[in-house]
């Protein structure tokens, strides 16, 4: 299955132009995007019982990227997404760092939206 036959949820956007600008962003969405193909082959490659991403890379490659995002590029983050639980719970917080909501809606502009939430 590719992203053409994949749901809604499941598709991975496209990231925004000025992406393609920064160096920092097209390595580290690369980077993202290679990370679970990766563990998928080590996975096929070894069989069950084997914990192929040890260090968690598949997340952390977004985390890093979503950080880079809301640090150099704030002004691009996107707006809370309505549809997000996590973005609706973000807006009403007094609690939460203003670095983590900025990552956690810069996630909404490179990765599917049933794993940043905004299903």
């Amino acid at each position: 299955m590719d992203d053409l036959d994949a749901d809604e949820a499941d598709k991975w956007p496209l990231p925004p132009p000025w992406m393609w600008d920064c160096g920092d962003c097209v390595t580290l969405y690369r980077r993202m995007r290679e990370a679970p193909e990766l563990a998928a082959a080590a996975r096929e490659e070894v069989g069950p019982g084997i914990d192929c991403d040890p260090f968690d890379q598949v997340i952390t490659t977004q985390i890093r990227l979503s950080q880079h995002i809301a640090n150099q590029h704030t002004a691009d983050v996107p707006a809370t997404v309505p549809s997000c639980g996590r973005c609706a719970s973000d807006a009403v917080s007094t609690t939460m760092p203003r670095a983590l909501v900025l990552e956690h809606r810069a996630r909404h502009l490179v990765v599917p939206p049933s794993i940043v939430g905004g299903i």
